[in-house]
């Protein structure tokens, strides 16, 4: 679960980007409806990318 945890956030944080470049994108998808909640989201999602990236790094050097 260790070693997996840091790839699955991984994943699900890049789908997360992915959705919120598209909502850019198309606004008629709505998949963010509030703007309010747009940039801390995408922080969050750079923050978790670049933790799992490190994470990864730091598992495969041990």
């Amino acid at each position: 679960m260790k070693k997996i945890l840091p790839h699955i956030c991984l994943d699900v944080a890049v789908i997360f980007l992915v959705l919120w470049v598209l909502d850019r994108v198309n606004g008629a998808m709505h998949f963010l409806s509030r703007d309010v909640f747009k940039i801390p989201f995408l922080i969050f999602l750079v923050l978790v990318i670049v933790e799992s990236l490190v994470l990864i790094v730091y598992q495969r050097r041990e």
